[in-house]
């Protein structure tokens, strides 16, 4: 009787263990029927300058899908230009059907990464994504994890990152709502933007995108990048080489005329200090738009015939705007500077400090009735509207006739107000 029992138990046991056997294989994963990498778009500065971001669009169909989300069963592989080293990994945000059919994914490198491995818009034709099934899946898969892979469709190397990012993906949230049925996209009255449905999908596959493209979405709030501000005014300007190639590049320009040479077509980039500008004229070369005006910052000029540019540069501040109304005048003593030595802003500051004691003295002697105080007190105002007419004329610095009229503010003032007080 036990043997029978033996038996039957084990026959059990092994009847289990051979339908273990069976449903195994089914739980593993199988491959897609349709499985690729539709486009690979990559992007330079985008939150911070010497970063890279890549955004890849992809197809990974089933029938019917697995257990895993496509975020735990497959990912994709940044290749390096060998066609072999792995660079980084980046998993499929599971938003509509847990992660398949058609969706978006991002592998971002910091500054420091794009640094340390190296990538190079020159060698864009060399790296490639590669879209592998996770070969650390729980279930695992039938046979080896299935592959796809695709080279780099675009590299963006010139013009803003945070326009150029907003457009791509406006346009694959529309190629989104019409694949998925979802609303992604809303007209509004400066084009369209991401509905909230879009800006939580595409958050979450490319984190900061809300910094790095706001104009992607209707409304957002967000703490902008503080600027590095510089106050200061003065001239500096200088040419560097763009897609075309500067001679000497980079060319620090002087204040006035500079002829610098452009040895081939393409752009060249013209940055200017705050308080400088200037124009970019035909030479032998050609720019387009010519004359093109400079202001303070970055200029980007299209080259398309090379030769020489000639760069007119100047500091264009408050003092130099007001002296700039003499020049070529009566009032110009640019030659009576030349022969002191002396530049014609501090001439002009000596001539018309003489001239103003002279009114003043004038003024007092015409004003002094036997009352010593009250000419005084007219005197005065007459030396400080002087120098505030000195400034305006161009004859006085900006500076230093400010300070004289603060100053003469402030004695006038204790001479009217606080000395009758007798306090």
């Amino acid at each position: 009787m036990r043997n029978r029992v033996a038996v039957r138990l084990l026959s059990v046991l092994l009847g289990g263990l051979l339908l273990l056997a069976w449903i195994a294989p089914v739980l593993a994963i199988d491959d897609p029927y349709d499985m690729q990498v539709l486009g690979v778009y990559v992007y330079e500065d985008c939150l911070e300058d010497g970063d890279t971001g890549v955004l890849i669009h992809y197809l990974i169909d089933y029938t019917v899908a697995p257990n895993e989300t496509a975020t735990q069963a497959f990912l994709f592989i940044f290749m390096d230009t060998d066609g072999i080293t792995q660079l980084k990994a980046a998993a499929p945000y599971p938003y509509v059907d847990y992660g398949y059919g058609y969706g978006m994914s991002w592998i971002y490198f910091t500054a420091a990464e794009t640094a340390s491995h190296g990538l190079d818009s020159d060698d864009s034709d060399l790296y490639s994504v590669l879209l592998t099934g996770n070969p650390l899946v729980p279930s695992g898969w039938t046979g080896d994890p299935p592959t796809a892979s695709a080279d780099i469709d675009y590299w963006q190397t010139t013009g803003d990152t945070s326009v150029l990012l907003a457009l791509r993906v406006l346009y694959f949230a529309n190629e989104l709502e019409l694949a998925w049925g979802i609303n992604m996209l809303e007209a509004t009255a400066v084009g369209n933007r991401l509905t909230d449905i879009g800006a939580d999908y595409f958050t979450n596959v490319i984190p900061g995108l809300i910094r790095i493209s706001p104009t992607a979405f209707s409304s957002a709030q967000y703490r902008p990048l503080d600027p590095d501000i510089d106050y200061v005014l003065e001239f500096r300007a200088t040419v560097t080489s763009g897609t075309a190639t500067v001679t000497g590049s980079p060319v620090t320009l002087s204040e006035g005329e500079n002829t610098v040479a452009v040895t081939s077509t393409g752009s060249i980039v013209a940055t200017l200090a705050n308080g400088t500008i200037g124009t970019a004229t035909n030479g032998t070369g050609v720019v387009t738009g010519a004359p093109v005006d400079l202001v303070a910052g970055t200029n980007t000029l299209t080259v398309t015939s090379a030769g020489n540019i000639t760069f007119d540069v100047e500091l264009n501040t408050t003092q130099t705007m007001m002296t700039g109304t003499i020049t070529g005048t009566g009032w110009d003593l640019t030659d009576l500077a030349i022969l002191f030595g002396m530049s014609r802003v501090w001439m002009s500051t000596v001539v018309w400090s003489v001239v103003t004691l002279l009114v003043c003295a004038a003024v007092y002697k015409k004003t002094n009735q036997g009352n010593v105080q009250s000419a005084g007190k007219v005197t005065f105002f007459v030396f400080n509207g002087m120098f505030l007419g000195g400034i305006v004329i161009g004859m006085v610095p900006v500076v230093a006739g400010v300070l004289i009229f603060l100053g003469c503010d402030a004695f006038i003032g204790y001479i009217l107000f606080f000395k009758p007080a007798n306090l």
